[in-house]
């Protein structure tokens, strides 16, 4: 009897092409490859990455001599069984099966990695475990067939270090806060409502000061938030620091001079939602009447990634060029704020843990990121 004709499925992502076997063939198709592709524009300009899918209705398998493992697009079941083994290849055939099966108790396909080790589909699944996007745990366990030897490939502490160096790669560091004696330096925190910006401003304020022995002010543009003025003053006053106000742009170049010969000036900003540009609009104004030499975008690491994306795009205009993720603590993982990071562009200063001052803040650090992300490490 013939077999069933495979059928070619594109898509911009590997999701949306299972989606289609999906509904084209059912939920026990047979997946018999998978490449990535770049399709041109028009006259060669540009391009866009597709993703192909090549699969069969139920009950085809791949043919051709070569190593093929089918996989079931269920999300939830057992894995499809293995095709008849060669000699000498029972043990690499469960090992394929075995990262099968583990994906698919995942919810997710087979690795579909075919132009990677095969003992390196463990790491796949754990990178889409930890809720990492598609294209960049596709790029990171390339990352890690090409940083180590074959012969190594079986030592998962070789993979572990080429895996962290990959993540530190796509999560760059910035120095801490830092300012001269003698010359002023004027920092500024922005972020959306509820991320922690004004304990964010007075844990810098309080190492900046008590650590570096740096004379210190603060300034506040936040007088849409009951008691926001308040609670900044009361860290002011814990810590011994001169405090401004500034209710207007034109009020910052004042708010900056009442607070005498400091070398370190943080400005802390009113939240805004992403969704309000005129907000958003009215704080571009603060910013370029203070003109501040650093502008960290606070970022909660416990929101979700579709939040996350939206408050990097709509504080743009802002110009921030720092990142501070806040709340590790309250994260369930960090996967999701890799992708976010990565398409920022931005590198990262600081980790906060807690509500702590000055306790709770830590310089970032690639390796201790790296930690997080892969959950070798928790939060303290």
């Amino acid at each position: 009897m013939p077999q069933p004709a495979p059928r070619t499925y594109r898509a911009g992502t590997l999701k949306e092409a299972l989606a289609r076997v999906r509904r084209d063939l059912g939920g026990s198709a047979v997946i018999l490859g998978t490449r990535e592709l770049r399709r041109r524009r028009l006259l060669g300009l540009g391009g866009r990455e597709l993703v192909e899918v090549t699969a069969a209705p139920p009950g085809a398998r791949a043919g051709r001599g070569g190593i093929e493992v089918s996989a079931r697009v269920d999300r939830v079941g057992p894995a499809s069984p293995p095709p008849p083994a060669r000699p000498g290849l029972d043990d690499r055939l469960g090992r394929v099966h075995e990262a099968v099966e583990g994906l698919t108790r995942l919810g997710m396909l087979d690795h579909l990695l075919i132009d990677v080790p095969t003992e390196l589909a463990p790491t796949y699944a754990r990178l889409l475990d930890a809720e990492i996007p598609e294209h960049l745990a596709r790029r990171l366990v390339r990352f890690v067939a090409d940083s180590v030897e074959p012969d190594e490939m079986h030592r998962p502490e070789a993979v572990e270090e080429a895996l962290r160096r990959g993540i530190g790669l796509c999560l760059p560091v910035a120095p801490p806060v830092g300012a001269v004696a003698g010359t002023r330096r004027v920092v500024a925190l922005v972020g959306p409502t509820g991320v922690g910006k004004t304990t964010t401003v007075a844990k810098l304020a309080a190492n900046a000061k008590l650590g570096l022995g740096l004379k210190v002010g603060l300034v506040t543009v936040d007088t849409y938030r009951i008691a926001a003025v308040e609670q900044l003053r009361t860290y002011a006053e814990i810590i011994d620091l001169p405090l401004a106000v500034a209710d207007a742009p034109g009020r910052m170049p004042g708010a900056l001079d009442d607070l005498g010969p400091v070398d370190l000036a943080l400005v802390d900003t009113a939240g805004r939602s992403p969704r309000d540009e005129v907000k958003i609009r009215e704080l571009a104004a603060f910013l370029a009447v203070c003109r501040p030499d650093e502008v960290h975008l606070v970022l909660s690491a416990a929101a979700g990634e579709k939040s996350l994306r939206a408050v990097v795009d709509r504080f743009e205009p802002l110009g921030f060029d720092r990142l501070i993720l806040t709340k590790l603590d309250e994260a369930d993982g960090l996967g999701a704020v890799l992708g976010v990071v990565s398409r920022a562009s931005r590198p990262i200063s600081y980790l906060t843990t807690g509500q702590g001052v000055p306790d709770d803040i830590e310089p970032a650090d690639g390796d201790r990121l790296a930690a997080l992300i892969l959950g070798r490490e928790a939060p303290s």
